[in-house]
């Protein structure tokens, strides 16, 4: 039985109630909420005993939870959650990778450099730290001013700290030891840095792409 407006009215007054503006789920959620509400109905059950047997069905999923992939300082209600967790993913092991690939690597096949050459690299790997950390605090600032709820947004807020990884190297002074080997840590740390910083424009961008779609279906 198809629901009329009014109660259609009433669920979105419920999601208002459980804080659920997330922009990208909101609709998705309402639907499927009007939708086991018609279920119900259809079967003799007036809307008032369907909204409350379907409200109760979906208590467990506006309740705060956490993920070890984001850090239990991170709760968010289990839908958004769970998105999180699928759309961040494949991401978090390749920053794993990024991190112990180089430092394997390094640690096993060392290679000593001329020093003509760890001048000249420790110039890249500087250049290359610096403008990834300016890019970084620009996208904390535009995440950070964002007033608009969006899983996206919920990610980038978990990678704020990873800001650490490209700090660390630039505070090093030196991305070589002292017998021209390459730092495998600070190394580490540094591939890290690019892939959270990868990451963060990554999600980034879709959060302002699902901003301005939103704006538009407004219009």
């Amino acid at each position: 039985m198809e629901l009329t407006e009014e109660q259609v009215r009433q669920v979105e007054v419920y999601l208002q109630k459980k804080n659920f503006n997330y922009i990208d789920l909101k609709e998705e959620v309402l639907d499927h909420i009007v939708s086991d509400i018609e279920r119900i109905t259809a079967k003799g059950i007036s809307f008032e005993n369907a909204f409350k047997m379907v409200a109760l069905k979906w208590e467990s999923h506006f309740k705060e939870a956490s993920s070890l992939y984001f850090g239990i300082q991170y709760a968010q209600s289990k839908i958004v959650l769970e998105k999180a967790v699928k759309m961040f993913r494949p991401f978090f092991f390749v920053y794993l990778s990024a991190y112990f690939l180089p430092v394997l690597i390094l640690k096993n096949f060392p290679i000593v450099f001329s020093e003509k050459t760890i001048d000249f690299l420790n110039l890249l790997f500087n250049s290359i730290a610096s403008l990834s950390l300016i890019y970084f605090i620009f996208m904390i600032v535009r995440g950070v001013t964002s007033k608009v709820k969006i899983t996206y947004r919920f990610i980038l807020k978990t990678q704020y700290l990873a800001i650490i990884f490209l700090i660390i190297p630039l505070l090093s002074g030196s991305h070589f030891n002292d017998k021209g080997n390459l730092n495998a840590v600070f190394t580490g740390f540094l591939f890290a840095g690019l892939s959270v910083t990868y990451t963060c424009h990554y999600f980034l961008r879709k959060h302002n792409e699902t901003v301005r779609l939103s704006q538009k279906n407004k219009v």
